[in-house]
């Protein structure tokens, strides 16, 4: 069973004499209360007569909550009551209205061979959480609580985190399902005309994959329409991301450094 931290404030909305509910704290509006302290107030639950916070999904859900929240490491909880206990993760609250999880950086150079792959379900490296970290990482534990279809960003070359809106080297991917994401494990059907989507710019539509895309257990190959590479993925000799040339700016070369976001 999971633990929750206990806030230290306790909500009593005591009835009148007559039976009538209370509206009012002081001379607040009970409709205007949506916060205690940083926490809103529909990301609080009750235990007997013991506020506790209930954890966010992701950082999606967060910022639906709570639309001033601004970019830094959230606490949330992916699949509720399951297995997945509560852990810390980067929100990018900014970039095209935000609701980014970061789920990987995936560094150059990449010495991880089963980083992008193996752990599907988990989590692997250090600096977990952090957009700077001096290693590389992936966290995929965020998917166990996604709607899908999800966007899957890749964003490459960022020497330092910053809203990323305008850069031309990245993919918004539109993913239909978990076995559709890179690093399942098992080869991707990327083909099949309505399961992956991509685009280049936020103003931009989405567009089907060509059916020369293609994966397997040590490679994710996205390919525009017109057959040229996107921003694909290989787990062996350190290859980490490639800048295809479907890509604005891209020159078909490996070895690039890729933040992973998913919304």
């Amino acid at each position: 069973m999971k633990k929750y931290p206990i806030l230290f404030i306790s909500i009593f909305l005591l009835a009148s004499a007559s039976g009538q509910e209370v509206n009012k704290i002081g001379a607040t509006s009970l409709n205007n209360i949506n916060k205690i302290g940083s926490v809103p107030i529909n990301s609080v639950g009750e235990i007997g007569n013991m506020a506790v916070q209930v954890f966010s999904k992701n950082c999606k859900e967060i910022k639906q909550n709570n639309p001033s929240a601004t970019d830094g490491v959230y606490t949330i909880d992916p699949d509720g009551d399951g297995s997945i206990e509560p852990f810390d993760c980067f929100c990018d609250m900014t970039t095209d209205g935000g609701g980014w999880t970061l789920v990987g950086y995936y560094k150059d150079p990449a010495d991880y061979d089963d980083l992008m792959y193996a752990r599907a379900d988990g989590f692997y490296g250090t600096g977990i959480a952090d957009p700077n970290s001096s290693t590389a990482w992936t966290d995929w534990r965020v998917l166990a609580g996604v709607t899908w279809p999800i966007q899957f960003a890749t964003v490459l070359d960022q020497e330092i985190f910053s809203t990323w809106a305008e850069l031309n080297a990245k993919v918004i991917y539109r993913v239909k399902s978990r076995e559709i994401m890179p690093n399942y494990g098992t080869v991707q059907d990327l083909t099949s005309g309505d399961n992956l989507y991509y685009k280049c710019s936020f103003a931009d539509g989405y567009s089907d994959v060509n059916t020369s895309s293609s994966s397997s257990e040590n490679y994710w190959y996205p390919v525009t329409i017109s057959v040229k590479y996107l921003i694909c993925f290989h787990n062996t000799s350190g290859y980490s991301a490639y800048y295809g040339l479907g890509v604005p700016g891209g020159n078909d070369t490996w070895h690039h450094s890729a933040r992973l976001f998913v919304r």
